[in-house]
């Protein structure tokens, strides 16, 4: 693939059309923007060897292929379902798949260690599609927030290792997504406030970063209560503590799209936490692909119109030590 085509595939799922529209003046400043972006990187160079030069040649070393050597093909056929699927690596393909499930690719620039960029699986799951009859190229993501792999340019794919497919997966840390951190703490800290002024027992120590969906019920139904106080209004103008309030209730309800309940308003933000995770990684209308080890692969499919009306969101998200977690059987299985 030449250097222009690789780098227009490798920015495909920025654009709503999945390329640029050269008669959209949006997709256009965008384009530019990416393009002054890609020559400017000092890490990043049209004479560079790619990042699919670099998991071959790390797939050529754990196979004790020279480099000029043709790599392996895997014998079983491996495709990319619409939906959600599940399948296990062909026996024949077995044995070198244990060979690359644990491997990943040096540095740029280096020829030994492993980047600390690529988990189990990732290596293996680029050799089982790119050299099969999958009849599907596999790209790499490397940079900002790009997926791990592209399938055919602009499928985004998202490669986790964990050791079974139900239960939560982790989407990775959240603390740079400053928006929503100010609006989990301005909604947990009127539960907070709530329970030190009222007389409800004051309920389990619950932060921005550590939550489950039920604790996001909790806290918006103590917004709620409190956007109900007769004259609040009128007390915002005369007392600072309600002038307070009611300013982070109004900027809840303008994030939220003014929700009518509780439970409506939790939805809504447990949402926003995950789109603004898997949104971009690996996007709407791509995959996160759980492989484990013993060579069962699910892809589940991304489709984040079903997710925003998904009223067991709640009970399937959890945030831990500012990391989410999501359960995608339950949500996207």
């Amino acid at each position: 693939m030449d250097p222009i085509t690789k780098f227009l595939h490798s920015i495909s799922y920025k654009f709503p059309k999945g390329y640029p529209d050269m008669e959209d003046p949006k997709d256009v400043e965008l384009l530019h923007i990416l393009m002054e972006e890609y020559i400017d990187s000092p890490k990043k160079s049209l004479q560079e060897s790619s990042e699919e030069d670099i998991y071959d040649n790390t797939i050529r070393k754990v196979l004790g292929l020279e480099s000029n050597e043709p790599i392996t093909q895997a014998k079983g056929s491996y495709k990319l379902d619409s939906n959600t699927f599940e399948f296990s690596v062909s026996s024949q393909d077995k044995s070198t798949f244990d060979k690359l499930f644990n491997v990943a690719p040096p540095k740029r620039g280096e020829d030994e260690g492993e980047t600390k960029g690529v988990g189990n699986g990732e290596v293996a799951l680029y050799w089982l599609y790119n050299y099969s009859d999958s009849n599907i190229k596999v790209t790499v993501g490397r940079s900002g927030d790009d997926p791990d792999l592209f399938f055919n340019g602009n499928v985004g794919v998202e490669v986790k290792a964990y050791s079974r497919h139900t239960g939560k997966i982790g989407l990775g840390r959240f603390g740079a997504d400053r928006e929503n951190i100010n609006l989990l703490s301005v909604a947990f800290g009127i539960k907070a406030l709530s329970e030190v002024l009222g007389s409800k027992k004051e309920g389990p120590a619950i932060n921005p970063t550590n939550f489950k969906g039920s604790d996001l019920t909790a806290a918006f139904e103590q917004v709620i209560e409190l956007e109900k106080i007769p004259d609040l209004d009128r007390l915002a103008t005369q007392y600072n503590v309600f002038d307070t309030i009611k300013k982070n209730i109004d900027i809840l309800n303008k994030a939220l799209n003014s929700p009518t309940d509780a439970k409506e308003a939790a939805l809504s933000m447990a949402y926003k936490m995950v789109e603004s995770k898997i949104g971009r990684k690996p996007g709407q209308g791509g995959y996160l692909a759980n492989v484990l080890k013993n060579g069962s692969i699910k892809f589940f499919k991304i489709d984040l119109n079903k997710l925003e009306t998904n009223e067991e969101l709640l009970d399937n998200i959890a945030a831990k030590q500012s990391a989410l977690y999501l359960d995608f059987g339950k949500i996207f299985g």
